[in-house]
């Protein structure tokens, strides 16, 4: 059933793909016969990208760097602003249907599909050696030898944070490095910064919607036993390692053996995690950077460590990037405009938003000075996503699989040999 709709897809692409963006409001030219003072003069490209802004007003910010872009070119940029709920399905159904965007903001875990539907056109033809020289995180955009992508937010990092008024009350002194540091230290949380017994020690996100609770609160635990995800083809998954393992274990252990993760944990969000953590109620808790703002703004005397450690640091850090798109009618038009987007300029406009770390040395660092030293000391510590076909099915699984054994419903063994096992059957599809 999978497999024809694959060949469905491919044939709605291929149709969507000979249509041309000239007819689903991607790149057109001016009406025949008008005057063109250039060869780019009348066109119009689309750009669909995510809500990152802190502020929500991502449209405004980014019509405005569009602005000397569009003045220079003779050209219309319309900018849309696609809700994360419904993400992958938004791009699918544009694509098929013959409106998609010229360019597109995709995260790894999509993007092997929409290779291999042949929607996105590898760009290193239009890679400039001022490009090559300037840009950070190529090597993060190169898929299967090509450079698929060009990234524009590697950053948003999580990390362990804590609270050091309640560290004090329960006169702890050393902030845990190590898992079984980090376990001892949670067994000796008994009361809040005042002396109240309405305290957690640790708290995570096992309620939350999305499967970017994993982010936080499982491929941490991986990494840093010394283990991947998926082997370096991406042709298995291989979280039944021994790093694997362990990883399960130990969260498994910090709900179930040792009691440090509270029962209510399996229905809390993230949102509830920084509400719990920002009211002072919690001692430990995963945050991605960015949203340790709201720490800050609740008056929470507070530090955090880039990860714990087994056998190695390990965290997650975002690796989101810029694509062209194959139905794009002018390409080189297309990837002018993402040298654009990526250029310094741009992304210190952009930055002002949405905090996140530069992506190009013609950008100055303008995030939290607070979490310089995750990238410029742990910057080996930081793992983003491998671009493997199927990985958000897979992930989902995962994540579904980790859910029931944190409610008590699934053994750790039980839930790698059952998310393998079907991770098998996506990656041999």
């Amino acid at each position: 059933m999978k497999k024809a709709l694959a060949m469905i897809l491919s044939a709605a692409l291929a149709l969507a793909l000979f249509a041309g963006c000239g007819q689903n409001g991607g790149s057109t030219s001016a009406a025949s016969g008008a005057q063109e003072p250039g060869p780019a003069a009348g066109k119009t490209l689309n750009v669909w990208l995510p809500p990152l802004s802190a502020n929500q007003d991502d449209k405004e910010v980014w019509d405005k760097i569009m602005d000397p872009f569009e003045e220079e070119n003779g050209v219309t940029v319309n900018v849309e602003i696609v809700p994360w709920g419904n993400y992958e399905e938004k791009y699918l159904t544009g694509i098929t249907s013959g409106q998609g965007p010229d360019v597109g903001y995709m995260y790894m875990e999509m993007i092997t599909d929409f290779i291999d539907m042949g929607a996105l056109e590898p760009m290193d033809e239009y890679l400039t050696d001022a490009d090559k020289d300037n840009l950070l995180y190529l090597e993060n955009g190169i898929i299967r030898g090509k450079q698929y992508c060009l990234p524009i937010v590697v950053g948003n990092a999580c990390v362990m944070c804590y609270n050091k008024d309640i560290l004090a009350a329960n006169g702890i002194t050393e902030i845990p490095s190590t898992w079984d540091e980090f376990i001892e230290t949670c067994k000796k949380i008994k009361v809040d910064a005042n002396g109240g017994t309405d305290v957690y020690p640790f708290i995570q996100r096992w309620g939350n919607p999305s499967i970017s609770t994993l982010n936080t609160s499982f491929y941490p635990y991986v990494w840093q036993g010394g283990g991947q995800l998926f082997n370096e083809e991406g042709t298995a998954m291989t979280i039944d390692s021994e790093a694997g393992r362990d990883a399960v274990q130990f969260l498994y252990d910090l709900r179930f053996t040792h009691g440090i993760l509270p029962d209510m944990v399996t229905s809390l969000t993230e949102d509830d995690c920084m509400s719990y953590f920002s009211e002072g109620k919690a001692a430990f808790v995963e945050m991605e950077t960015t949203n340790t703002a709201n720490f800050d703004t609740a008056g929470v005397n507070w530090g955090f460590i880039t990860s714990l450690t087994k056998e190695t640091k390990g965290t997650f850090v975002a690796s989101d990037s810029l694509v062209l798109m194959s139905g794009a009618e002018d390409k080189a038009l297309a990837y002018k405009l993402i040298q654009h987007m990526l250029s310094g300029p741009s992304m210190t406009q952009y930055h002002a938003s949405a905090k996140f770390a530069p992506i190009g040395k013609d950008e100055e660092y303008h995030d939290n000075p607070a979490f310089e030293s995750v990238y410029s000391e742990d910057g080996a510590a930081l793992h983003s996503l491998p671009a493997v076909k199927g990985s958000s099915k897979i992930y989902d699984t995962l994540y579904k699989n980790l859910q029931l054994m944190m409610m008590g419903e699934m053994q750790p063994d039980d839930v790698i040999s059952e998310t393998v096992a079907y991770a098998g059957t996506i990656l041999n599809e």
